[in-house]
C-alpha cells in the first residue's frame, strides 16, 4: 500500500510545535497525549485488546511531567508529584494485573490535574 505523503509533512509539524514549544504548552502537550493514551486504553480494554503499550506510552509521559516538576517553584508540587507517582504506581498494575478501574481512575484524575499545573 502506498505511504500517504502527508503523513510526513504531518509528522514534521507535530515535530516541530513540540521542538519549539514554551515549556508551559509541553506540559500542555504532554497533558493532551497522556489523556488521548488513557482514552485510547480504556477502549482497548473494552474491546478485548491489549493496552500494554498505551500504558507503557502513559507511564513514559509522567516520568516527564515528574522530571518536569520543580519541587521548589511551587508550595504544592511536592503533592503533583505525589499524584504522578500514584497515577504511575496505578498504571503499572492496571497492565500487569489487568485491571482496567486502575485506568479508569487515572483518566478521571489527569483531566483535572490539567488545570492545575
Amino acid at each position: 500500500m502506498p505511504k500517504n505523503p502527508y503523513q510526513d509533512a504531518a509528522a514534521t509539524y507535530r515535530d516541530h510545535a513540540v521542538t519549539k514549544a514554551s515549556p508551559a504548552k509541553l506540559v500542555v502537550l504532554i497533558f493532551q497525549r497522556l489523556t488521548l493514551d488513557l482514552e485510547r486504553a480504556l477502549h482497548a480494554l473494552e474491546t478485548g485488546q491489549s493496552p500494554h503499550t498505551l500504558l507503557i506510552h502513559a507511564q513514559d509521559l509522567l516520568v516527564a511531567l515528574l522530571d518536569a516538576l520543580d519541587l521548589d517553584a511551587w508550595e504544592h508540587a511536592p503533592q503533583l508529584a505525589a499524584i504522578y507517582l500514584t497515577v504511575h504506581r496505578d498504571l503499572v498494575t492496571a497492565n500487569i494485573d489487568n485491571k482496567p478501574e486502575l485506568v479508569h481512575n487515572a483518566h478521571t484524575i489527569i483531566p483535572g490535574l490539567k488545570a492545575v499545573s
